[in-house]
């Protein structure tokens, strides 16, 4: 029997995002009751994955019944997955589909990306393409340029989306891969004379006579251009590809409020605000103050793993994309956030339910066990629940397996985490990109992400103007880019433990440790106030290793096949001494459980509900059996 109505679980949003190929044009409902059926449940929201713009860009051009390109029809076109082969998806059955989904009461959602296969109206614009500094041309639009007429192509966009929403009916947009952000990173494209045209406009800079001109046909000026850029005007090309992109935003939400429809976005692949704003200029915040409703955040570790992020990068996944949500949370503090549930996905042939489902099962309760303290000192789930991840093909036994997962990860309700909770700043924030392009400094998340691998109990975050709401103790990470005065008022309140990470600085009062990391000259230090505690004596084993040249002139960032989100920024060294030892110190600050046998890689996360039941998250890094024996402070009843 096909669901009428969401199953009393677990509170939490369950979106599904799902090609058409998860449907079958053969049945009478185009196989919408067969999906729900197993699903077992009615979607909050569903979003289907059309993946060519040119659904978009040749709406109104072609008869009802006049099939879609293949790439429409399936993700990039593959011929098909468990059920059956593509099918010839038309105007009018997509029409048909949407208003049958929302006859069971979920809304639908349209959603493309920037690539292509087919090339019905793409094909006709080249100069939409990405430009890469060498001058390459990427088969991927920027949505930022101008058409060859001189038209904006948003313009032309807005007006087409808008077009779609009416005609088919949609509930809203889903902004995706290449339109919420671009897929190459800003220093690596689109370096076109259209791009950096805007660019001077915006600035008032003016070409070297050497690099004046058009270059898009010059690959060597067109690079050195670029390098121009890079070494000179970093910041201000980090500032003008923010506000284009949230120029960019403030039109869609317009366009898609102006039909009563919503705007979701994907966050900028998996990264942090710091990140997302250096690497692809995206301005999280800015964008979700232009009308963004929502923001899904793309934190599916488990298929990153399986794509081979820990052979790059060499750690896991599931730390630095944690971290990342958790940050994301603290700075669109108004914006409902879900994540990205990588469940399956044929064309990018991976699939964590079936070959992989201890990752999968991992990324599910770590993701929902995140947390922000709110005004009244209650900790919140950072996220409304998962975006199922592609959600065709999967049998009813499967997802009443995920089902499982997903009521487990949101039953229980904490009133009490026991851990430390990372203060985030919006002043502090504004202030790391200049810090991080001049000193190569560990950003909040990077610090936060090796802090989280090592054990350190950080699973909740604060917004300063909220901190005197938290029970716990408090760590503030990157401490000197705070203002002197956010840090005053912190370690006032000396009825609570505070520690600083960060670079050497004029310290607020006295504190009542002071560390700094032995195996690194002009490293970073720590300090604790409102707590006694002895120098961790892992301090004394110095470890030594590769750092960046104190000129920092001569380093670049991942290019060219390395540019990839995968790859790490260059940073400046901090030891594993100095990493344990602020570990060492959260844990005796915040009294949480400790690994007290086989610890190696295996990390506890604890908090109580209203009744002072524990619920215990024991994870593990490694890669073969671990028996580890956990200390709660207390006996068990």
């Amino acid at each position: 029997m096909t669901p009428t109505a969401r199953p009393v679980t677990a509170d939490c949003e369950r979106w599904i995002w799902i090609e058409l190929l998860g449907f079958d044009i053969t049945a009478p409902d185009l196989g919408v009751g067969a999906v729900l059926e197993r699903l077992g449940f009615i979607p909050d929201a569903v979003s289907l994955l059309l993946f060519n713009a040119d659904v978009i860009h040749t709406h109104g051009q072609r008869h009802p019944d006049r099939p879609y390109p293949d790439d429409i029809c399936s993700y990039a076109g593959h011929p098909g997955n468990e059920e059956r082969r593509l099918q010839p998806w038309t105007p009018r059955l997509l029409r048909q589909l949407v208003a049958t989904l929302q006859a069971h009461g979920t809304r639908v959602f349209v959603s493309v990306f920037d690539l292509f296969r087919s090339q019905e109206w793409i094909g006709h614009h080249p100069e939409l393409l990405q430009r890469r500094r060498h001058g390459q041309r990427a088969a991927s639009l920027c949505p930022w340029k101008h058409l060859a007429d001189g038209r904006l192509y948003e313009d032309v966009f807005c007006s087409q989306l808008e077009a779609v929403l009416v005609d088919i009916g949609f509930d809203g947009f889903h902004c995706a891969d290449g339109f919420a952000h671009q897929r190459l990173p800003i220093a690596e494209g689109d370096l076109s004379d259209d791009m950096v045209g805007q660019f001077l406009t915006a600035t008032g800079l003016t070409l070297p006579a050497a690099l004046d001109g058009p270059c898009d046909d010059a690959p060597e000026r067109l690079a050195a251009r670029a390098d121009w850029i890079e070494a000179r005007h970093r910041e201000a090309w980090i500032g003008f590809y923010a506000e284009r992109i949230t120029r960019f935003m403030a039109k869609l939400a317009a366009t898609v409020h102006g039909v009563g429809g919503l705007l979701v976005a994907n966050t900028a692949w998996t990264k942090d605000p710091l990140e997302a704003l250096y690497r692809y200029g995206v301005d999280y915040r800015a964008n979700a103050d232009a009308g963004i409703d929502a923001m899904i955040v793309e934190a599916a570790a488990g298929a990153a793993e399986l794509d081979g992020y820990e052979r790059v990068s060499g750690r896991r996944a599931l730390h630095p994309m944690a971290a990342a949500l958790l940050l994301n949370r603290a700075c669109m503090p108004k914006t409902p956030l879900l994540y990205l549930n990588g469940i399956k996905d044929t064309t990018e042939e991976w699939c964590l339910l079936r070959h992989t489902p201890p990752l999968l099962e991992a990324d599910i309760l770590a993701l929902s066990h995140l947390f922000q303290i709110g005004r009244d000192g209650r900790p919140r789930r950072a996220v409304a629940g998962p975006v199922a991840c592609l959600a065709d093909g999967l049998s009813s036994d499967e997802w009443r397996r995920l089902r499982q997962h997903w009521d487990l990860a949101n039953e229980f309700q904490p009133e009490r985490l026991l851990g430390a909770t990372v203060v985030w700043s919006d002043a502090a924030h504004a202030a790391q990109l200049h810090d991080g392009i001049t000193t190569r400094r560990w950003t909040m998340h990077r610090l936060l992400h090796h802090l989280m691998e090592r054990g350190a109990p950080l699973h909740s975050v604060v917004r300063l103007e909220d901190a005197q709401a938290v029970r716990g103790p408090l760590v503030v990470l990157q401490s000197h880019v705070f203002p002197a005065d956010e840090l005053q008022r912190l370690v006032a309140d000396t009825t609570r433990t505070v520690i600083l990470i960060g670079a050497p600085q004029a310290w607020p009062g006295k504190p009542d440790l002071l560390f700094f990391d032995p195996a690194v000259l002009d490293g970073l230090a720590g300090a604790v106030y409102g707590m006694a505690v002895p120098r961790p004596a892992c301090l004394a084993d110095i470890d030594v290793g590769p750092d960046l040249p104190p000129d920092l002139k001569g380093v670049k960032d991942p290019a060219g096949g390395h540019a990839m989100f995968y790859y790490d920024l260059p940073w400046r060294r901090v030891s594993n001494a100095f990493l344990q030892a602020c570990n060492e110190v959260i844990q005796a600050a915040s009294g949480a459980p400790r690994v007290s046998a086989d610890a190696e890689g295996i990390r506890v996360q604890a908090m109580a509900d209203a009744r002072g039941r524990l619920r215990l998250l024991i994870g593990s890094d490694a890669h073969d059996y671990r028996r580890p024996a956990i200390d709660v402070g207390r006996p068990i009843r």
